[in-house]
This record gives structure tokens, sequence and C-alpha cells, in this order.
């Protein structure tokens, strides 16, 4: 038997699909859809009134501005499901030395790696890049170039743990000094001496075969006014 709280977890999650096919809902429209009695749905808004989740104009309810970031990964959430999480990898490069870190979390725990890190959803790549170099080396580098896509998978007893997509970049900087991390240990390393052993298996074979690859990529922003897509520029 379920619990009240999973099952009011469950309900909820309901009503805030409706959203991923409707902007803008009646309150008996979402109990009919839900089918739970209005006294829950009440509840239910209630609570994700509080939560700013979702708003009310007149007699509609919508999702706010900060609900309808969720709306892309709207299936992962509902049905608990897991993507391949994009994260940023860098390549800072020193003549011809190379700075890697000793995680000390897992995945990947006491293993060296690239410094890189997720993706926020305002930056791009460069900007994201840039921030991971400062915010765990206290270096202020330069980007150099957009290297190679990877994607990753980690396996563990016939099943997945974990998938990455690897937006594998290159910076470069005159510095060698750097401050200490809370996320593990810093040291560059030779380009020429590295130990395939240490490093995560990945990272190694990215250095080895795509430092001196460059890609290009492409951005584009639009925006959205009244459900409609409107001003797109490629960059």
């Amino acid at each position: 038997m379920k619990t009240i709280s999973s099952l009011a977890k469950k309900e909820r999650k309901e009503i805030f699909s409706l959203f991923s096919e409707n902007s803008k809902l009646k309150f008996n429209q979402i109990e009919k859809s839900v089918k739970i009695r209005s006294n829950m749905v009440s509840y239910h808004l209630d609570q994700m009134r509080k939560e700013g989740l979702i708003q009310k104009e007149g007699d509609f309810y919508s999702l706010t501005t900060e609900a309808e970031k969720y709306i892309p990964i709207l299936t992962n959430i509902i049905e608990d499901k897991h993507s391949p999480l994009p994260v940023i990898l860098v390549a800072l490069i020193n003549n011809n030395k190379i700075l890697l870190i000793k995680r000390n979390k897992r995945p990947y725990q006491n293993y060296w790696s690239m410094i890189g890190g997720k993706i926020k959803l305002e930056e791009s790549f460069e900007e994201a890049a840039k921030r991971h170099i400062l915010e765990k080396t206290g270096i202020d580098a330069e980007f150099e170039k957009f290297c190679s896509i990877f994607h990753e998978h980690v396996k563990k007893d016939d099943s997945i743990q974990h998938s990455f997509i690897l937006n594998f970049v290159k910076m470069k900087t005159d510095e060698e000094k750097f401050k200490l991390s809370p996320h593990g240990k810093l040291k560059w390393f030779s380009l020429d001496q590295l130990n395939e052993d240490e490093i995560i298996p990945s990272d190694y074979w990215l250095i080895q075969n795509k430092l001196n690859s460059k890609i290009e990529i492409q951005t584009g922003k639009m925006e959205e006014k009244k459900e409609k897509l409107i001003n797109f520029l490629s960059h």
C-alpha cells in the first residue's frame, strides 16, 4: 500500500504533467484530468503555488517562469527516468603541461581527471569552461577551441550506472600557480608522461586523441512571447 506522502507526490506529478500540453488550465479541467477529489486538487495547487511552481491569473492556472524551465525534462521528472548528463571538460594547457585534478568524490573517486562540471542553463560552453577553471583553480584562463563531443557510458553489473555527454574544450594559461581546491588535489602533468592507469580512461583517450582536434559548434538564441518563438539568431 502506498503511503500518504508517496500518493501525494504521485498526484502532484500528474498535475504538473498536464502543463506539458496546456499552457493554462482552469480548476475544473485539472480536477477532471487527474480524477482526484476537489479538496485534494485545491491542496496540491496551494502547495505548488507556495513552492513557486504554479501561478493563478483570474480563473486560470499556469506554470511560473521558473517552473517552465522543467518542461524539456518533464518526462524524467514524472517517470523517474534518467538521461545523459551534459558536462564541460577542460584541458587546461601551459606549454606542454596539463592541469589535472584527483577527484575526491564519486564517480571516479581517486582518479586523476580533467577539470570540468555541469553547464548552467544560461551559460555558453566557453562561459562554463572559464567558470569551472576559475572556481576550482583560481586561474583566469583563455578559451582556445572546442575539441570534441564524446558520449560516455559507465556499466556496472550489466546495468548502465552513469552516462555523460563530454563537451571537451581546450584552454591555455601562462600561470602555473593554483589555489587549493576542495574538489581534489591539483597537479601539472607533462603531456608526454601521463600514466594511463591513474587517469579516467575516457579523459586519457580524449587527451591522446582529440586535444589537437577542432570542431565548429553553432549556438542559437530565440525568444518566446505569447507562445510564439521569435527573433532567432545563430552564432
